[in-house]
């Protein structure tokens, strides 16, 4: 008994089209990170900080889609986000935010205590073209600041 084996025939050419039809055709990912310098005092209720927090160094901005602290999504898929900051405030809240389109998000937000600390908001979100992203704080106590904050972000795929 003989057995005969064979390869199946592969056309190379459609393998490729149908390879770089899944390839990701970024040539730079999308990326930022920028810092704040000195401190910002607080108000009641919402504030946009996308201005205060890149008033000192923007260190990355690969594709230009951050400008004056605001990221606009230049494609859709994955992003990761990170909004550092430190606080000094006495009593009530104090919240610190990622906006999207200029709303705020359920659970997209960290609570910082009374007294000094500082705290990062991290997460990833799933983001349509022309999504823009901004950093803001909600307190009911305006004898606060804000310092040492870092805001920065990257398209994953």
């Amino acid at each position: 008994m003989t057995v005969k084996i064979t390869k199946p025939e592969i056309n190379i050419r459609e393998k490729l089209v149908e390879l770089d039809s899944k390839q990701d055709k970024l040539i730079q990912r999308p990326a930022f990170s920028c810092n704040s310098s000195g401190t910002y005092t607080t108000t009641t209720s919402e504030q946009n900080i996308s201005t205060f927090i890149q008033s000192n160094e923007v260190g990355l901005n690969i594709g230009g889609h951050l400008v004056d602290g605001k990221f606009t999504a230049p494609i859709e898929g994955l992003y990761h986000f990170d909004l550092k900051a430190a606080a000094t405030y006495s009593s009530g809240y104090l919240f610190i935010y990622i906006y999207k389109n200029g709303s705020s998000m359920s659970n997209h937000y960290h609570y910082m205590y009374q007294t000094s600390n500082s705290a990062t908001l991290s997460f990833t979100i799933y983001a349509q073209k022309g999504d823009y992203f901004e950093p803001y704080v909600n307190t009911n106590y305006a004898g606060g600041s804000v310092s040492a904050c870092l805001y920065s972000g990257h398209y994953i795929g």
